[in-house]
């Protein structure tokens, strides 16, 4: 774990992981019943935090030589921010993008929002990886719009099978940063 990772690490513990309260669960977006929930906007939205997610992000897809990297919105727009600038301190050009649930039904009537075109070769990310329907939907909307999808990014999986998602749908470059187990939650890993 590089020293970035490791502060981001320590912020999003204090920011963005809760446990619930004894004898209460939150509900996931998935509709799944959890003991902890993490809200890692909370860690995207102060300004330590967002430099620290840019440049995570930055270091874990350089590599891909991506023209765009974006996810679903709302989660996603605060990473995506943080990212495309942190590749702007790198000297790298990269374009971000967010997908809605659905295209608007007003003014453009879009479904992506920022500088996609059709052929870019793009990444998608979120802040948390359950299941993996919402980074799902950011990859289908993105497919659709005639992009081509590198990989998928979270900052924290939980390990409840988004691996198995985005394999059974054509994604098979997965990573995170983390998993839940370094937030001292027991968890056995998904990986096939």
């Amino acid at each position: 774990m590089t020293e970035t990772e490791q502060r981001l690490l320590t912020l999003l513990t204090a920011r963005s992981f809760t446990r619930a309260k004894p004898g209460e669960l939150f509900t996931l977006a998935s509709g799944a019943k959890s003991e902890y929930f993490i809200d890692g906007k909370m860690t995207a939205v102060c300004a330590e935090g967002a430099a620290l997610i840019g440049e995570v992000l930055y270091e874990h897809t350089k590599d891909l030589n991506a023209d765009a990297i974006g996810g679903l919105q709302v989660g996603a727009v605060p990473l995506v921010t943080a990212a495309v600038i942190s590749y702007h301190r790198h000297g790298r050009a990269i374009e971000g993008f967010w997908a809605r649930d659905e295209a608007k039904d007003h003014g453009t009537k879009k479904q992506i929002e920022g500088g996609l075109k059709p052929g870019m070769r793009v990444v998608v990310v979120d802040d948390v990886f359950t299941k993996g329907g919402s980074t799902l939907k950011a990859c289908q909307a993105a497919r659709a719009f005639g992009c081509e999808v590198l990989a998928v990014l979270a900052l924290v999986d939980r390990l409840q099978g988004a691996r198995a998602l985005f394999r059974d749908n054509g994604i098979t470059d997965y990573r995170r940063v983390f998993t839940i187990r370094q937030f001292g939650i027991d968890a056995p890993d998904d990986a096939p």
